[in-house]
């Protein structure tokens, strides 16, 4: 009887993409509607007068943009870290990182790259 489980290292790869995976999905979205949040704010404290919520509440928004940053930086670590595992083109992998930064396309942008990285991750788990 042979002994058919993945190698080790077989195996931490397939446990590691659905993670990575999720990790990505997660912030992309929250990164998404972070994005769509920080352009309001923006638009609707130079459109209104300094007695609206939006400048009153100046630093609370400053805080979010300053998150959205970092959460940011976050998304297009892991945009390069699944590219480098899943051996994409460079161009795949920049369009994804700009598409990121268009509100409203970036929810489309995760969901390609989401079935992109599902097909890939198909297409070599029946070829090994």
């Amino acid at each position: 009887m042979s002994d058919s489980s993945p190698t080790p290292s077989a195996q931490s790869s397939s446990a590691e993409t659905p993670g990575i995976l999720r990790a990505y999905q997660v912030i992309a979205t929250v990164v998404g509607v972070n994005l769509i949040f920080v352009i309001t704010a923006a638009v609707a404290q130079r459109a209104t007068d300094q007695t609206s919520w939006w400048n009153l509440n100046d630093d609370l928004i400053s805080t979010i943009d300053t998150v959205h940053g970092f959460l940011f930086m976050a998304l297009l670590i892991l945009i390069a870290v699944i590219a480098s595992r899943f051996r994409w083109a460079p161009p795949l992998t920049i369009t994804t990182m700009l598409l990121a930064t268009i509100p409203f396309v970036s929810f489309w942008a995760e969901r390609r790259t989401t079935r992109v990285v599902q097909g890939r991750a198909a297409t070599a788990a029946s070829a090994g």
